[in-house]
C-alpha cells in the first residue's frame, strides 16, 4: 500500500465508518481516523497509509474544499450514500479526486487510492521538471474558465484566482493586445494614483503563486507604463443552464415570474409563521458585495425565500410588504434575525469562519417592536455587533419621527450598523436624511440600470451620491451585472457595489465555500488564520 499512502477518504459517520475500518484491516491497510484538519497534518507526518475523515453528509462539500485548500497534494476520495450526478459534479469541482458510493467494493476503492497516489507522484515529478526547465510561454494558449475564476495554462494546470487576480486577468482580456497601463487597472479597481504599488504587488503575488504551481506566467512589465500578457489569452464561454453550474450560479430568484395578486394572496393564506413547521419552507440565499477602493469582498446581503405548498417561491421582501397581520410580520422578522445569528455562530464553531457585515432586510415599521432586543440576541449567540447589519426598507415615504430616530440612535450606540435601502434619489428626499444616525444608504438595482440608459438620470445619480457622501453616509449600489455598470459604479462616490458581475445569489454551502477560499480581508476576524479544530460531527 505504499502508493496509497496519505490518500484521505471522506465518508459519513455511522455504521459505514466501522465497516470500512474492518474491511481495510482485512486488506492489510493501516488506517487512521481523523476529525480535524490538525489531525490530518499530524497523521501525514506519522506516515499513515490511509486516512478516514468522517463528515456529516451536509458538510462534505465544504470540508472537501478546505482540505484541498490546506493540503493541495492530498488525494481525496469521497465515499457517500445517495450521490446524484449533481452532487458528484459539486464534489469534484470543490476538490475531490473521486466520488464513490458506499456500496463500492474494497478492491475498487484500493484501485482508486493507487490511481490517486500515482497521479500525485507524476504531478510532483512534472512540477519539478517544469520549474527546472520552463518552456517559452510566448504564443501559447491560456484559458480563463469558470467565469474567470480559473486560469488554465497550456499544459492543462489550473490556477485558482482570487477576486483581485480575476480582475487583473479580465483587464488583459478586455484591453487591446493584452496590454494595459497601471493607471487603467488602478481605475478599474478604484485605486488612487498613490496606490500604484498595489498593482505591482498584485502581479508579483500572482507570479509567485503560479511559480509554486509549476507555471511560468507570461506577464511582462513594460518599463514606466504597465504590463502585457505575452501568451494567447482566451475567455471560455460558460454554460448557463446546466447541472454543473447549479451549485455555483443558482437561478436568480429575483428574475422569476412575479405572482399575480390573487396567487400572492392565496399563497400568504397558507403561511403561518407561528407554526414551527413553516421554517422548513424558509431558506437563506446570499450575495456578496465588493469594496470599490480595494476590489475585495466587503460583506454580504442575506435574503430569505419562502416556498409555498404550491411551489411558488417568494422573497421575504414581497411577503412582508403584503402580509397584513402585524403579529405574523413581526414573527417572521424575529425568525430571520434569530436564524441568521444562529447560522453565523454555527459557521464559527464548526469551521472557524467568522462572517461579518451580513445585511438583513427588514421593513422600517417592524424596527420599533424589536430593536431593543437585538443587542441581547447578539450576546445570546456570542456575536460581535459587526456580524449583522439591518437594511431598512419602506413602501411609503419615510417620515422622521422621534420614535424612529430614538431606535436608530439606540442601535448606533450599541455599534449595530443600520442602512436604508432606497430606490429614490430625488435631492429633496435625500436631504431629509441629514443627521439621521444611519451607517449609509443602499441604492436598489434599477437605479444603476437606468443610469446606464439615460444620461440625464446618470447626472442625477452622480449628484445624489455626492450629496449623500457629503452627509457622511456610506454608499452601496446594487445591480452591477456587467462591465458597463461596474465602470459607472467605480466613477461614483461609492464605497461598495454588488451584482451578478461578482456574485450570483448563493446557497449557504456556496457562500461558505466562497468564504473559506476568499481573500483574508473578507468576513474574517483577527483569528482568521485559525484552522478548523475539534469534532465537526
Amino acid at each position: 500500500m505504499e502508493h496509497a499512502r496519505c490518500v484521505l477518504i471522506v465518508l459519513e459517520e455511522g455504521e459505514g465508518l466501522h465497516y470500512w475500518l474492518e474491511q481495510l484491516r482485512v486488506f492489510g491497510t493501516k488506517t487512521s481516523v481523523v476529525r480535524s484538519l490538525e489531525k490530518v497534518a499530524e497523521a501525514r507526518q506519522a506516515r499513515a497509509e490511509l486516512l478516514l475523515f468522517p463528515v456529516e453528509a451536509g458538510y462534505v462539500p465544504l470540508m472537501v474544499a478546505k482540505l484541498r485548500n490546506d493540503f493541495g497534494s492530498l488525494g481525496i476520495v469521497v465515499v457517500q450514500s445517495g450521490l446524484s450526478a449533481s452532487a458528484r459534479v459539486q464534489l469534484l469541482l470543490t476538490g475531490a479526486d473521486a466520488c464513490l458510493a458506499l456500496d463500492v467494493q474494497v478492491s475498487e476503492l484500493m484501485a482508486w487510492c493507487h490511481a490517486v497516489r500515482r497521479r500525485n507522484v507524476y504531478a510532483a515529478i512534472h512540477t519539478t521538471q517544469t520549474v527546472e526547465e520552463p518552456q517559452d510561454p510566448v504564443g501559447q494558449e491560456w484559458t480563463l474558465r469558470d467565469k474567470g475564476w480559473t486560469l488554465v495554462a497550456p499544459n492543462g494546470v489550473g490556477l485558482e484566482l482570487t477576486h483581485s487576480e480575476r480582475q487583473l486577468m479580465d483587464a488583459f482580456v478586455r484591453h487591446a493586445d493584452a496590454r494595459f497601463s497601471r493607471e487603467d487597472l488602478m481605475r478599474d479597481k478604484g485605486l488612487a494614483a498613490s496606490d500604484s504599488r498595489a498593482v505591482d504587488s498584485l502581479i508579483s503575488r500572482l507570479r509567485r503563486k503560479a511559480s509554486r504551481a509549476g507555471i511560468a506566467l507570461p506577464i511582462k512589465s513594460v518599463h514606466g507604463w504597465g504590463y502585457t500578457f505575452t501568451g494567447k489569452l482566451l475567455a471560455q464561454p460558460e454554460p448557463q443552464d446546466t447541472e454543473v453550474m447549479e451549485f455555483y450560479a443558482p437561478r436568480d430568484e429575483q428574475e422569476a415570474a412575479q405572482p399575480t395578486p390573487v396567487e400572492l394572496l392565496r399563497a400568504l393564506e397558507t403561511l403561518d409563521v407561528l407554526d414551527p413547521r413553516a421554517s422548513e419552507a424558509l431558506s437563506f440565499s446570499y450575495q456578496l458585495r465588493v469594496a470599490t477602493g480595494t476590489g475585495q469582498y466587503s460583506g454580504v446581503d442575506a435574503q430569505v425565500f419562502w416556498t409555498s405548498p404550491t411551489g411558488l417561491r417568494l422573497s421575504s421582501d414581497l411577503i412582508l410588504r403584503h402580509m397584513p397581520d402585524s403579529i405574523h410580520r413581526q414573527a417572521l422578522c424575529e425568525w430571520m434575525l434569530r436564524t441568521l445569528m444562529a447560522d453565523v455562530r454555527r459557521w464559527w464553531q464548526d469551521y472557524s469562519l467568522r462572517a461579518s457585515h451580513i445585511g438583513l432586510k427588514l421593513p422600517v415599521d417592524m424596527l420599533l417592536p424589536i430593536y431593543k432586543r437585538i443587542p441581547g440576541l447578539l450576546r445570546q449567540f456570542e456575536l460581535q455587533p459587526c456580524c449583522v447589519e439591518l437594511d431598512l426598507f419602506s413602501e411609503d415615504e419615510l417620515e422622521e419621527t422621534p420614535e424612529l430616530i430614538q431606535a436608530l440612535q439606540y442601535l448606533k450606540d450599541h455599534e449595530i450598523q443600520v442602512w436604508l435601502t432606497s430606490a429614490d434619489i430625488e435631492n429633496y428626499k435625500l436631504n431629509r436624511l441629514r443627521g439621521w444616525p444611519l451607517t449609509g444608504v443602499k441604492l436598489e438595482a434599477d437605479i444603476i440600470q437606468r443610469a446606464c440608459r439615460e444620461p440625464t438620470f446618470k447626472a442625477l445619480l452622480e449628484t445624489a451620491c455626492h450629496l449623500l457622501s457629503e452627509q457622511g453616509f456610506e454608499l452601496v449600489i446594487k445591480g452591477v451585472d456587467n462591465l458597463e455598470q461596474r465602470d459607472l459604479a467605480l466613477n461614483l462616490e461609492l464605497g461598495h457595489y454588488q451584482g451578478r458581475l461578482t456574485s450570483e445569489l448563493m446557497s449557504e454551502d456556496g457562500f461558505l465555500l466562497t468564504l473559506a477560499s476568499s481573500e483574508p480581508s473578507f468576513g474574517q476576524g483577527p483569528d482568521s488564520s485559525r484552522r478548523v479544530s475539534g469534532s465537526i460531527l
